[in-house]
């Protein structure tokens, strides 16, 4: 008997999947020396209905075509080649995010926003690759654009998704209409503060503020006036030839816009006040109208744009008990000058503002008009003749009176401009 014939006989006498184990142990052949024993093509060792040609592993009755594999144990019982590829897509499981499907590997095409992740990259909702998903990337097809990109303005893009690129200060205003899109406080939106600054972009700076504050003060009572027709009496805020000064503005008579520039209260008994015939200032106070003061004649004569007005009080005259309550008109051409008269086109007040019913002088001795001082004998403009006595013409009746500083006549008197 061949050999072939013996290890087949001896096979056969056992039971199956037993007959070549026992073959063997009767053979004197060690599991060693299984591999050491070729098989014909057309054998079955392990008996599993496959002949060796067919079966991958003839030793294994567990292992043959067809029969259920057990993933990823290392043996490959149905004989396809693959014990971790379980989807057959080429891609093991090591490699193969979901091992049971055959359209999802890491060679796959992505179709992106369904809830499967094709290509096993870890993500489904995310197709630029830029970390943000499509709930959040405003561009998910451009990895410039995300949530946290740093925004380049005024290109068209919005990398930052923030839903803007053209308002770079995010106050809502864009580039077109902020005039300074680096600030938010600053938009045709923004509300105005004394700074400098044109901060409602309507190409003024400070504007609706001027006279309110020191660091932002008006020309003169006057522009205020103009600028805020709404701006009542009360004390506002001036700059004069680089200086500036707290004054008191009557925005309500006489069209508004007056800039109270001198105050006199007389002191009793005494014939005039030390500096009034100086060009200087006279006093500490600008506003308080209960006190003697006098701008700088510089200024009073930088104010003036329209008018001059004087307006006195007093209840006693130099020839006895009188009642004086009168306003009177310059014309802006007239110089205001503390230190002398001059002639000119002053010697008419006016009881109007709009400068009607002129008193023209005849004696300048005779007739006053005004704080400053002079010598007499020449025509008066705004000041008196007798050297700090005579303050203010007063017309009682048709008689008109300038007050001397005489005992009791107690004249008060305010210069206004405009």
């Amino acid at each position: 008997m061949t050999g072939r014939a013996l290890r087949l006989a001896v096979r056969n006498s056992f039971p199956p999947g037993l007959g070549w184990w026992a073959a063997c142990l009767l053979l004197g052949c060690t599991p060693e020396g299984v591999d050491k024993v070729p098989l014909a093509e057309d054998d079955d060792a392990d008996d599993d209905g496959w002949i060796a040609a067919e079966d991958c592993d003839d030793l294994d009755p567990a292992v043959y075509p067809g029969a259920a594999e057990t993933w990823y144990d290392g043996v490959d019982q149905d004989c396809d080649g693959n014990d971790d590829d379980q989807d057959g897509d080429g891609w093991a499981l090591a490699e193969d995010c979901d091992d049971e499907d055959p359209d999802v590997s890491p060679a796959a095409a992505e179709t992106w926003y369904d809830g499967v992740d094709q290509d096993c990259d870890g993500n489904d909702d995310d197709q630029d690759g830029d970390g943000w998903a499509l709930a959040e990337d405003c561009d998910d097809e451009d990895a410039a654009v995300h949530p946290a990109a740093a925004e380049t303005w005024y290109d068209g893009v919005d990398q930052d998704c923030d839903g803007n690129d053209d308002d770079q200060d995010g106050d809502g205003w864009a580039v077109e209409q902020d005039c300074e899109d680096s600030d938010p406080s600053v938009n045709p939106g923004a509300t105005e503060t004394c700074d400098g600054r044109d901060q409602d972009c309507d190409g003024l700076a400070d504007d609706g503020l001027a006279g309110d504050y020191e660091a932002c003060p008006a020309e003169s009572c006057h522009a205020i006036h103009l600028e805020r027709p709404d701006a009542g009496d009360g004390t506002y805020w001036i700059e004069v030839d680089g200086t500036t000064y707290e004054v008191l503005c009557d925005m309500t008579n006489d069209d508004g816009g007056w800039t109270l520039v001198a105050n006199f209260v007389w002191p009793g008994s005494t014939a005039g006040v030390s500096g009034w015939t100086t060009s200087g200032a006279v006093g500490a106070s600008t506003t308080d109208t209960a006190r003697s003061f006098k701008l700088p004649d510089s200024t009073i004569n930088s104010l003036v744009l329209l008018r001059y007005r004087g307006h006195g009080t007093a209840t006693t005259c130099n020839y006895g008990p009188c009642t004086v309550n009168t306003t009177l008109y310059w014309a802006a051409d007239c110089v205001y000058d503390s230190t002398s008269a001059s002639t000119g086109a002053c010697t008419a007040a006016f009881q109007t503002y709009d400068l009607q019913g002129s008193t023209e002088l005849s004696s300048p001795c005779s007739w006053h008009y005004g704080l400053t001082s002079a010598d007499c004998g020449v025509t008066s403009e705004f000041g008196s003749s007798h050297e700090g006595d005579h303050v203010f013409v007063g017309i009682v009746g048709t008689y008109t009176h300038a007050y001397d500083g005489r005992d009791g006549e107690d004249p008060d008197m305010q210069v206004w401009v405009k």
